[in-house]
């Protein structure tokens, strides 16, 4: 089965796949078996990062973005990233894809920039301690899958185990640039009225949740 096929069926019955691994004074703690693609599956010979344009940094938060481009499916995930690879270091002075990982609209995971090196953004806030994590698609005009909510969740267990980052350190892209932006979109909303913290904690318990779909409201305008 391909790679793609396999994950988009895998998440789309919500079968929650977990590992026991005990944490530093939370031994009942679940994780979950993330299935990442690397960047060496998806990139070209010529897509090699530059790192002379990089900033080292220590993680210290998870950060959800969307990619703010509607995804009508005519382009591969790997294809993709290609592309966002030389958007970013030929119209972008980023140096490679401005993400650490981005989540298709089969819920498939990508491996993107190394969590050693801090993010890049068209906004103004400061990105040094953040782990930023792209749900592809416009989810201002798009739906948000149950495929990729669910790997965003995922997802977001293993990092915030991996890196000991507390749930209040996980936010949304406007929380850290009000005014600049609407991203993620309507993730904000799984954000703010508390579901993602909530279905993260159920995959923690190893439980698995219900997938609870929400609409994006265009803010008012403001003077």
């Amino acid at each position: 089965m391909p790679r793609n096929l396999a994950a988009n069926v895998r998440l789309s019955m919500g079968l929650v796949v977990v590992a026991v691994a005990a944490l530093a004074g939370c031994s009942n703690t679940k994780l979950p078996d993330v299935q990442i693609v690397s960047r060496t599956e998806w990139a070209g010979e010529d897509d090699v990062p530059m790192i002379e344009r990089f900033v080292e940094h220590t993680p210290e938060r998870l950060t959800v973005h969307h990619a703010g481009v509607v995804d009508d499916g005519s382009l591969t995930g790997d294809e993709k990233m290609r592309r966002l690879f030389n958007f970013s270091v030929k119209q972008r002075p980023w140096g490679d894809v401005p993400y650490h990982f981005v989540i298709d609209r089969t819920g498939c995971i990508r491996e993107g920039r190394d969590m050693k090196y801090a993010p890049d953004t068209n906004t103004s806030y400061d990105v040094n301690t953040h782990i930023c994590i792209c749900v592809n698609g416009d989810l201002t005009k798009q739906p948000l899958l149950e495929a990729q909510y669910r790997s965003l969740v995922y997802l977001l267990v293993k990092l915030a185990a991996d890196l000991d980052i507390p749930n209040d350190r996980i936010a949304g892209h406007k929380d850290y640039a009000p005014g600049e932006t609407t991203c993620p979109g309507v993730l904000a909303n799984y954000i703010h009225n508390g579901w993602l913290v909530e279905d993260m904690e159920s995959v923690r318990s190893g439980k698995d949740f219900e997938f609870r779909e929400s609409q994006y409201i265009k803010p008012k305008p403001t003077k």
